[in-house]
This record gives structure tokens, sequence and C-alpha cells, in this order.
């Protein structure tokens, strides 16, 4: 089974994704991007990072199965990634990424995370961003959330708990069938 998750940064999708892989046995495609690494984060486990030139580079030796320019850098999910996948698989994906992907593979299971705005700012300040780059991602927020009926399931991050089990529930109930 493989899961995409996705929605706007800053609505927790990696911390949702942390703590269901805690309760279950997932696999996480490490995404590819061409941004800078930030503090805290490690090549290959956080991300894969390239510049940019390597992951056009990599566009055109067709290794992606999903990419995306998002604001000023690429994300991508290898192939490998997906197709050498053992058991469960989990994506966190770009939002355009997300909808071309879970459009061509109907076996996929998209799920749509987001939170209200004012928790949204709340956390974009909180991870130091100043007002106009704040501005310019609730708008992409907007824009992000227009593409929601095209996931599976979308759930609203009200609290981390209840989310994780939301999700889990949505996976027991797949599993049954």
């Amino acid at each position: 089974m493989i899961f995409i998750f996705s929605g706007p940064s800053g609505v927790g999708k990696s911390t949702i994704i942390d703590a269901i892989r805690q309760k279950r046995d997932f696999q996480f495609s490490v995404s590819y991007t061409s941004r800078n690494i930030r503090e805290g984060e490690y090549n290959g486990e956080d991300y894969n990072f390239v510049t940019e030139e390597e992951f056009l580079r990599l566009i055109d030796d067709d290794f992606f199965v999903e990419y995306e320019k998002y604001g000023r850098n690429y994300y991508g999910t290898s192939k490998n990634a997906v197709n050498n996948s053992v058991g469960s698989l989990i994506l966190d994906l770009e939002v355009n990424g997300a909808t071309k992907l879970l459009a061509s593979n109907p076996s996929f299971t998209g799920i749509f995370i987001d939170i209200d705005d004012e928790e949204l700012t709340k956390r974009l300040k909180k991870r130091g961003h100043d007002e106009a780059f704040i501005d310019e991602r609730m708008r992409l927020a907007e824009y992000q959330r227009s593409f929601m009926d095209k996931f599976d399931y979308q759930i609203k991050n009200k609290d981390i708990n209840t989310t994780v089990n939301k999700i889990l529930d949505i996976i027991y109930s797949l599993e049954e069938r």
C-alpha cells in the first residue's frame, strides 16, 4: 500500500508521519530537493539534497516518478523509492506532484492534511519567517486547498493524537478490504 500525504507547508505532515511510523512499520520515501539544507536536517534522512543542476540532470535521466518546482526549489520522488518499496510506503509530496501521482495510480491513497489559517500563520512565524514570506505561503496554502477534493481523505489537524488516530483508522480499514 502506498499513502501520499500532502497539504500546505506547516500543517504538521512530518510530525504526523513520524508518529504513524512509530506505531506501524512503514517505509518512508526520502524526497530529493534542490533547496539548501537547514540546521538540524540530515542528507539522506530528511531529504536527498542535490544542486539544481544535478536535479535537472536527474529529470533528463527520467529518474523521478514525480517532481515539481515549489517556490524556488525542485522536489521529487525517485522511481526506485516507489518501485522497490517492500510493504507499505508513505510519500510526503507537494500538492501538484501528489495529485499527478494519484491520478496516474488509482491504487495509491491520498491524504490531505490541513489546519486553520490562524494556526498556520502562528507556525510559520514560529519557524522565523518574515511577513512577506508568510503572506506568500498563505496564498499558496489557499491554492493548495483548491485541490483537496483530489485526495481520498481530507483531515483537519486540530490535535496531533486525534489526527494520527484518524489516519491509523483509515489505514486499518483499507487493510481489511
